[in-house]
């Protein structure tokens, strides 16, 4: 049974869920530590949904051109029509779908221990401190970015695997790539 939220919990899981999402803390982690000191002993999935919804929604508002232009191109790349600078948007649209079948893979296979983990929130922190612990260790050794124009299927997998790992509370999706 989904857990009752009160106006003023849904309020500020909102403002949590809304200050995390965009940086490399996961969002994810900190709303169910947020449940947890709420005293919310079950964890409100639709609730979790319909925050992450939100969010969708405020992506599309501000990249809601570059969606529909990727999408677009792609779309052309089934018909064998994507040209140009359509190549570049096509190829983009690809490497996120290729991107996202191992989290969608992972989702299927360990639903029931995913599901579990957002319950935990113990288990949330520590992965929070591991998110902590690699971005602490990770900066200053990342050796610039690459072009998207150099990316290859093989990132796309590898970006997607990491994201994959992260679909865990307490490990940031921005954060773990």
């Amino acid at each position: 049974m989904e857990a009752q939220i009160t106006l003023g919990q849904a309020l500020l899981l909102g403002l949590i869920q809304g200050l995390t999402e965009f940086l490399p803390i996961s969002s994810s982690g900190h709303l169910v530590l947020g449940q947890a000191a709420l005293g919310l002993k079950e964890p409100a999935l639709l609730f979790d949904i319909l925050l992450h919804m939100g969010t969708l929604a405020a992506v599309l508002v501000v990249f809601g051109k570059d969606v529909w232009r990727i999408t677009r191109a792609w779309l052309a790349s089934l018909a064998g029509r994507a040209e140009g600078a359509d190549l570049a948007s096509a190829r983009a649209g690809w490497f996120i779908i290729l991107g996202t079948v191992p989290a969608a893979l992972v989702g299927a296979l360990f639903k029931d221990a995913i599901e579990a983990a957002f319950a935990a929130p113990r288990l949330t922190a520590y992965n929070l401190l591991v998110t902590g612990c690699l971005l602490y260790f990770s900066g200053g050794r990342v050796k610039g970015t690459r072009l998207e124009a150099h990316m290859t299927w093989l990132d796309a997998l590898w970006i997607g695997a990491l994201q994959a790992v992260a679909i865990l509370p307490g490990i940031s999706r921005s954060g773990s790539t």
